[in-house]
């Protein structure tokens, strides 16, 4: 079975375990952004042909995304681009034929032992899969972490039909 974990902001991450050969694999990376700048500003854009790509290349039976909802005290400008990935990754899927389940945050976090903590997340990921640990290493890549995490959780959940052997 191809997992896909899905960490939608644009400092977020994707992460594919493949559980169908006797050693799993497992390979993240933050999400595809592209940068546009014009005069003084600058703004940035999921890559969503990058993210396509990767998704097309990888093939994956079932999606995991972590749910996203606006938050109090979140500004419109926050809210308004955290919608915007939401869904493009949610397009994404469902133009691809993808099944997905969408994860609040609590959810899995609790049910892993983690916090809001973005070094914790990195640890724990380190801890139930050590030997993509370096997929995440730098402090940077806790979206990396978190999509990896998403994964896990949803093979471990049942909601896939394949356990992650250790």
């Amino acid at each position: 079975m191809r997992i896909l974990g899905i960490d939608p902001g644009l400092k977020g991450g994707i992460a594919f375990i493949n559980t169908d050969k006797k050693i799993q694999t497992i390979d993240a990376i933050r999400t595809p952004i592209y940068v546009y700048k014009k005069s003084n500003k600058t703004k940035r854009f999921l890559d969503v042909l990058a993210i396509l790509n990767h998704i097309i290349d990888f093939k994956p039976d079932h999606a995991f995304i972590e749910k996203q909802q606006p938050y109090p005290k979140q500004g419109l400008s926050s809210t308004f681009m955290t919608g915007l990935g939401y869904g493009i990754y949610l397009g994404l899927l469902i133009t691809q034929g993808i099944s997905y389940t969408e994860v609040a945050p609590t959810k899995w976090k609790k049910t892993l032992g983690i916090s809001a903590d973005k070094d914790e997340a990195r640890k724990r990921a380190s801890e139930l899969m050590p030997n993509a640990a370096n997929l995440w290493k730098l402090k940077t890549e806790d979206g990396v972490a978190e999509a990896a995490l998403l994964a896990y959780y949803g093979i471990q959940s049942g909601s896939a039909t394949t356990k992650i052997l250790h």
